[in-house]
């Protein structure tokens, strides 16, 4: 099982022989909107050309509709026929950038072997939630394949907690850049809540995204290593915090430690 980090929460998963693309934002440096009212994000420029981040994927997974998750040039590049899955509420905004063939997730949906579920989340504490809108995350699953859970664009929240609970995923995706929005508490998780995280999931193994990217951050790459410095050997290795481009390789199931 492969997890590549294309750049903030956009990613591409490829287990059992099956490609997935995840919130592709794919606008280039700039030409997205600021969240902050100070620069344009993305802060950076894609690590390769956005036809490379479509290119042999099977199914593209869309959490929400923030523009820092899906965009016009995403909608752009993905290839028509692309199966695209979603949140049922989140249908028909998709269809009207123009996609065809989009559905919704209601129930442990399957892309060949993989199955993906929907898992709820909070885009920040209770007094922005109606200005955040309902968010999602996934998890995903397949024969002899490390299970995944992406989190998503929430904090560490109840019922995040009862996903790492109940399912005891292998590798738990987070988005860590403790987004601010008009001074409220982070929108994703920030140091403390991925350092909880990864006690919550042990030994699964945290990767974080969705850094160094948006405007509004106030957690980057070099803050969530200088604060994992700390942690013993083995606990810091469960910790991966991934450039922009970068390919992550996982065992299989079976050759994971007990």
């Amino acid at each position: 099982m492969q997890i590549q980090l294309v750049r903030s929460a956009t990613i591409r998963v490829s287990m059992a022989g099956v490609t997935l693309l995840i919130d592709p934002w794919l606008a280039a440096k700039g030409e997205g909107r600021s969240y902050s009212g100070d620069v344009r994000s993305p802060l950076v420029d894609l690590p390769m050309p956005a036809q490379a981040v479509v290119e042999a994927i099977d199914a593209v997974l869309i959490s929400h509709l923030h523009s820092d998750h899906f965009d016009m040039a995403a909608a752009a590049a993905i290839r028509p026929g692309t199966p695209v899955f979603a949140p049922e509420h989140d249908v028909a905004g998709l269809e009207g950038f123009g996609l065809a063939h989009v559905s919704a997730i209601t129930r442990p949906t399957r892309v060949g072997p993989v199955e993906i579920v929907l898992t709820p989340g909070r885009h920040g504490p209770d007094e922005v939630l109606e200005a955040m809108g309902e968010v999602a995350g996934f998890l995903l699953r397949a024969p002899g394949e490390p299970s995944v859970y992406w989190v998503g664009d929430s904090i560490l929240c109840d019922e995040v907690r009862q996903v790492i609970r109940s399912e005891r995923p292998d590798v738990v995706v987070v988005h860590a850049c403790g987004a601010d929005w008009e001074g409220s508490a982070p929108l994703v998780m920030d140091t403390a809540m991925v350092l909880e995280t990864m006690r919550l999931s042990a030994p699964a193994t945290v990767v974080a995204t969705h850094m160094d990217a948006v405007d509004h951050a106030t957690v980057s790459r070099a803050d969530l290593e200088r604060a994992a410095a700390d942690l013993d050997g083995p606990e810091r290795r469960r910790l991966r915090i991934p450039a922009d481009g970068e390919v992550l390789v996982f065992p299989p199931a079976a050759q994971r430690p007990a």
